[in-house]
């Protein structure tokens, strides 16, 4: 029999109902291993295998459900070799296509709950049950609470499971019964349970904001004649006191929080490369640049999230800088992955020192050997060392100084490549206001409820493209997708960062083609659950550009008002504010009315107040939106 993966029996979760101990390996070979996979993005750096027995091997705890999988031995892919399944995965959302393992995790029920996160929760005073059965098993569901009986609705369908869904019109201590008719005619009661369901921990600052999100150096130069780090980086030169100048604007917009992509001291442009996280770019303004930008955010309401690069440090950072020259006798060796000593050659050096153009100096030093992980392999970006405890305290001192300094949340980058446990252990450190959001670009589920508030909603975002831009799937499959990551997330899905596009995707008005098509979109993205951002320039309908890799759409922000879209500025304007001033499409209950075809229909409902959505999306042809109260 070829050795698979291996479970490792099942377990109640708090927040999954139940997961599952697997334990995945393969051959020893290679200085380093990782398991990747559909739950980190297929990235390396979050599961770190450990040698033993001539094999690589990791333990990681999973819930039920079909998984896909691979190994990354000293950087390379490669399928489990031991496991004949195997299938083509392919994402969208990163642009991700490969044959993969395929890993089933099921513990046989035919009927499943339990009185956890994701199946029992409250929110806005409405509490959330659901029950999950095998394909094929459940004709219908009621449950029973306090003398009533309500009938579930199929809410959604994996690979393995159907889901059920009763929304209870009150919250507080519960309990509850199944009563459940098989397709084969059996009747099955399951139960009693009691519980208090789950409420979101967030701050409730979240929930009523419209992000805007900016690459400084592509939003406005305020400050003219400064010195930039390298040349030919691509560098446009926008700053922090450009966005200053610019906050009217902002304001006038209507978004009430933004997220800044890197603005710490770096050699590159998009700033992903820190040499010193403790200071603002002085090609940005330096630290009071800093502080005048908070002051005009806080007088006018708005928050301020900043993006933290913990994953890795650029290769200029001090700590790394310490390490080349000390070798193994550096105080720093074991805050980075170093695979030998010493960690870049003499010629390596010798390179990175010539009067070489920057652009040929870089691709000169990419096609040399060293002796560290870095992040996809970048020499610029080595990985730093998530199992050493001082590696943690840094993350948390500067966090909590930028907190402290006028920030009030966090984007963390590349956080599907951190191990979940240490940003665990990092949120605990947090103050309850500061919300926390990490880059996971597909599953999300092991980053949620006691790691992230929420993620980047990558997730979401691949059913966007699916319906919205390729037209892969229609009205029926778009809607099963939204009700099967709700089922998913539970209550997180209300604190995830929704978006059309970002600083590492396409603008989406370039995907769909024309103006009212990606009004089409950002009107379902404004009405649907979780917290929405745009990208700057998408209010004006800035277009990409041609450019190397992730920079298409990084286009310079354009500051002449005549080379707008004057239409696209106003729709968007009226739906954010419709967005802030609505609490039912903030934080009320999603019920599907017509999910047929070409045509989506829903309402948001909170209390007395609901909101109707109306959106027409033929595949040639003008699409239409309605949204009104009713």
């Amino acid at each position: 029999m070829m050795k698979v993966y291996k479970t490792f029996g099942f377990e109640y979760d708090w927040r999954f109902g139940r997961v599952a101990l697997v334990e995945f390996s393969t051959p020893l070979r290679g200085k380093w291993a990782y398991l990747v996979g559909s739950f980190n993005a297929f990235n390396e750096g979050s599961f770190r295998m450990e040698p033993r027995g001539g094999r690589w091997t990791i333990k990681v705890r999973l819930p039920e459900g079909v998984w896909h999988y691979g190994f990354s031995i000293g950087g390379e892919f490669e399928r489990d070799g031991e496991n004949p399944r195997e299938e083509t995965y392919r994402r969208l959302s990163y642009k991700f296509k490969r044959d993969v393992s395929v890993a089933v995790i099921d513990a046989g029920d035919w009927i499943f709950h339990a009185p956890s996160t994701t199946y029992v929760y409250t929110i806005a005073g409405r509490t959330h049950v659901l029950l999950r059965g095998k394909h094929g098993v459940i004709k219908w569901a009621e449950l029973k609470t306090g003398g009533e009986t309500f009938r579930m609705r199929k809410k959604a369908e994996s690979e393995l499971f159907e889901y059920f869904e009763v929304v209870l019109p009150r919250e507080g201590e519960i309990e509850y019964s199944f009563e459940i008719l098989t397709l084969r005619g059996k009747t099955v009661e399951l139960g009693p349970f009691r519980t208090a369901p789950y409420k979101p921990d967030a701050p409730d600052w979240v929930f009523d904001r419209v992000f805007y999100q900016i690459m400084p150096d592509r939003f406005a130069v305020g400050i003219r004649g400064k010195t930039l780090p390298l040349e030919g980086e691509f560098f446009h030169g926008g700053d922090l006191k450009g966005i200053v100048e610019h906050i009217d604007h902002l304001e006038s917009l209507g978004v009430n929080a933004l997220y800044l992509t890197p603005i710490f001291e770096s050699m590159t442009y998009h700033g992903y490369d820190i040499v010193d996280y403790y200071h603002v770019a002085s090609r940005m303004g330096g630290d009071e640049a800093f502080e005048e930008l908070v002051n005009a955010l806080k007088e006018r309401g708005m928050k301020l999230v900043l993006d933290g690069v913990f994953h890795h440090t650029s290769f200029f950072h001090p700590w790394f800088q310490d390490v080349i020259r000390k070798g193994e006798e550096s105080e720093y060796r074991d805050f980075y992955r170093i695979t030998g000593f010493p960690v870049v050659s003499n010629e390596f050096v010798e390179a990175l020192k010539s009067d070489e153009p920057w652009v040929e100096k870089y691709t000169k030093l990419k096609g040399m050997d060293w002796n560290y992980e870095g992040f996809f392999s970048v020499w610029l970006m080595p990985r730093l060392n998530h199992d050493n405890p001082a590696v943690r305290e840094f993350v948390v001192e500067v966090m909590e100084h930028w907190l402290r300094e006028g920030a009030d949340g966090w984007r963390l980058d590349v956080a599907h490549g951190v191990p979940p446990d240490f940003w665990r252990r990092v949120r605990r450190g947090m103050p309850a206001t500061a919300y926390l959001f990490g880059e996971v670009m597909d599953d999300a589920r092991l980053w949620i409820l006691d790691v992230f508030h929420g993620t980047m909603n990558y997730p979401l975002y691949e059913l966007l493209l699916r319906f919205f831009v390729e037209r892969e799937i229609d009205a029926e499959e778009f809607l099963n997708g939204l009700e099967l990551l709700s089922a998913r997330l539970g209550p997180a899905e209300y604190l995830m960062y929704n978006f059309l596009d970002n600083h590492d995707t396409e603008r989406f008005i370039d995907l769909v083609g024309d103006e009212r098509r990606y009004l089409c979109a950002l009107t379902f993205l404004m009405t649907y659950k979780g917290i929405p951002s745009i990208f700057y320039g998408d209010e004006i309908g800035l277009r990409g550009q041609r450019g190397p890799g992730l920079s298409v759409g990084r286009t310079p922000m354009i500051w002449d008002s005549r080379k707008w879209n004057g239409d696209l500025l106003e729709a968007t304007k009226r739906l954010i504010a419709l967005r802030k001033k609505s609490r039912a499409i903030q934080l009320g209950a999603f019920v599907p009315v017509k999910f047929e075809g070409d045509e989506i229909v829903y309402d948001r409902v909170l209390g007395d107040e609901g909101v109707r959505v109306v959106i027409t999306y033929p595949k040639s042809g003008e699409c239409s939106f309605e949204v009104r109260f009713f």
